[in-house]
């Protein structure tokens, strides 16, 4: 039996409610379907505004670092669990993801998508946990969730999308980023666009056994900033939103962690197959297809 029942482990923030989006754009969602919208706060503005997207749309109060509290207080039982990890101090996303894995094969879930992040490619991901703190984390709870499934009716699927596009934004934050990509030189990274990552989260949710064990790198463009300028100049007909190096510098030393990775873009760094992901989804968006239908930015 198809799963009907779906837990969104936090909905309302940038990859929950692609999922929930997703999920609803796809005509194979049963009517009588119910997508659990978890957050901390079911009144919030933003849970509100999914619950009105639709009425299988339910948003359910909750922690994922106290699990059983969730599905305790699940109108239905829960058939599906898709988990996105938010970063934190040490141990964080762990203590989100490990005791929800637990909980979930105590309550007889059926498959569970976790959204990791490649690490180098389908050659590497599995055995390269990276210097970066918060990639390495989702390497461990990859390990973590094989290994508490195995044996186990309960069927998994890892996601590996890469870089956001959508961290380029129209303010300071987004300008920041752009100076961390500029000092990255020549060496393209790759990018994606979130929502592009609730279709691929949605398709595994509502077809199972199809992705029962699989892991998919996620990735829709691969530039260097001198190309994503161009791109930006092009689509936008302004230059691309910047500042100065120097605060690049200044963000990868306060945050340690955010260093290390575009440290780890300068010699490593993702390689997601991205023509296999785009025969996967033929929608997966470009950077200036981003721009254009998703991002932020007006045209001038």
């Amino acid at each position: 039996m198809a799963s009907k029942t779906f837990l969104i482990v936090g909905a309302t923030g940038t990859q929950g409610s692609s999922v929930v989006k997703a999920l609803l754009a796809d005509p194979s969602l049963p009517s009588d379907a119910h997508i659990l919208a978890l957050t901390r706060n079911a009144s919030s503005p933003k849970a509100k505004s999914l619950a009105a997207l639709d009425s299988r749309v339910e948003p359910l109060a909750g922690d994922p670092t106290a699990p059983d509290a969730i599905f305790k207080d699940s109108p239905y039982p829960i058939d599906a669990v898709f988990c996105v990890t938010v970063h934190g101090s040490a141990g964080a996303e762990e203590a989100q993801a490990d005791g929800l894995i637990k909980a979930s094969l105590e309550n007889n879930v059926k498959h569970f998508v976790f959204t990791s992040a490649d690490r180098g490619g389908e050659k590497f991901s599995d055995t390269n946990p990276t210097p970066v703190p918060h990639i390495a984390t989702k390497h461990r709870i990859e390990l973590h969730l094989r290994g508490m499934a195995e044996g186990t009716e309960m069927k998994w699927t890892i996601l590996r999308p890469v870089t956001f596009m959508d961290n380029l934004t129209p303010d300071f934050a987004g300008k920041g980023f752009t100076a961390m990509w500029n000092q990255v030189g020549e060496k393209p990274i790759q990018l994606v666009a979130a929502s592009d990552i609730g279709y691929f989260a949605a398709t595994a949710l509502l077809n199972r056994d199809k992705y029962a064990g699989k892991k998919i790198g996620i990735a829709g463009d691969e530039l260097n900033y001198e190309q994503a300028c161009k791109v930006f100049k092009e689509k936008m007909g302004v230059e691309m939103p910047t500042t100065f190096c120097a605060v690049g510098t200044l963000v990868k030393f306060a945050m340690k962690d955010l260093g290390a990775m575009f440290k780890w873009f300068e010699k490593d760094g993702y390689a997601v197959d991205i023509a296999a992901a785009r025969k996967e989804y033929p929608g997966l968006q470009d950077f200036g297809t981003w721009l254009e239908k998703s991002s932020a930015f007006k045209k001038a």
